[in-house]
Parts: structure tokens; sequence; C-alpha cells
């Protein structure tokens, strides 16, 4: 059984949100579940890149110049 939580916002985002759930198919209750279970996948997906990206400059390791050049190249700029 879930443990129950009440939220605030204001009319236009709950219109939205119920709009959304409908078009899915979906309750508005599944709909907040699954937002709030993508915000957290993402930000801890992240937080962890950032906390991996600081121990690899932390150890000297930097992209080189042609690394860089190749990354530019690859997208025409």
């Amino acid at each position: 059984m879930g443990v129950a939580s009440t939220i605030r916002t204001d009319g236009e985002t709950l219109a939205r949100l119920d709009a959304v759930a409908k078009q899915m198919g979906r309750s508005r209750n599944w709909a907040l579940n699954k937002a709030i279970e993508d915000f957290i996948d993402y930000h801890e997906w992240y937080f962890t890149k950032v906390q991996e990206g600081i121990k690899a400059a932390e150890e000297g390791h930097f992209a080189t110049q042609e690394d860089i050049d190749s990354v530019f190249s690859e997208f025409g700029a």
C-alpha cells in the first residue's frame, strides 16, 4: 500500500496533467507517480555523472584537444 502525500499546484498545471493522463489512458495518480519516478531517476543519474566527472578531473583525466576537435567535427562545428 502506498503512502499518501499532498501537493499544491495551480489549476493550469493540474489541467495539463489531467489532459496528459487522459491521453495516456492513465489516472492522475499514475501520471504523478510516473513524473516523480522519472524526476528522481534523472537526478540520481545526473548527480552520479557529475561526481564521476569531478573524480576524473581530480585524477587529472581531461579531454585532449584531439578529443575535443573530434566531437566538434562530428557535429559540423
